[in-house]
């Protein structure tokens, strides 16, 4: 499984060791974010934001294979401006009928939402 770098809880408050990934300095948990969803497997370069598995479901809306990809998209950023940019390319569109992520990079080619049926704009 993935490790990149480590962290350590010094009560409460994280002492994160980063090193480079792809491209920038991060920390990375596939370990972590797969097992223990509680515990932190994520910091991005240059914050001290750290993240849980639980943290990548919510962003996700709850969709584990949304938050599985999300996950493995970061490589220095935060989540949250990964998300916003596969928004703002198209890659990701939400379903304004269920509110439900739908993935669209990945070759999809429905116009409508495939959990609800309402015609979603790409």
């Amino acid at each position: 499984m993935l490790k990149i770098g480590s962290i350590e809880d010094n009560d409460g408050e994280y002492v994160i060791h980063r090193e480079f990934y792809r491209q920038g300095m991060i920390f990375k948990d596939e370990e972590a974010y797969k097992f223990h969803k509680d515990q932190p497997c994520y910091s991005p370069e240059l914050s001290d934001s750290v993240y849980t598995g639980n943290d990548f479901l919510e962003l996700c809306n709850c969709q584990q294979d949304l938050a599985d990809e999300l996950f493995e998209g970061v490589d220095w950023q935060h989540p949250e401006s990964l998300k916003e940019d596969w928004f703002a390319n198209g890659e990701w569109v939400e379903c304004e009928g269920c509110g439900k992520i739908i993935n669209y990079g990945d070759g999809c080619n429905d116009t409508k939402c495939p959990n609800c049926g309402k015609a979603v704009e790409v």
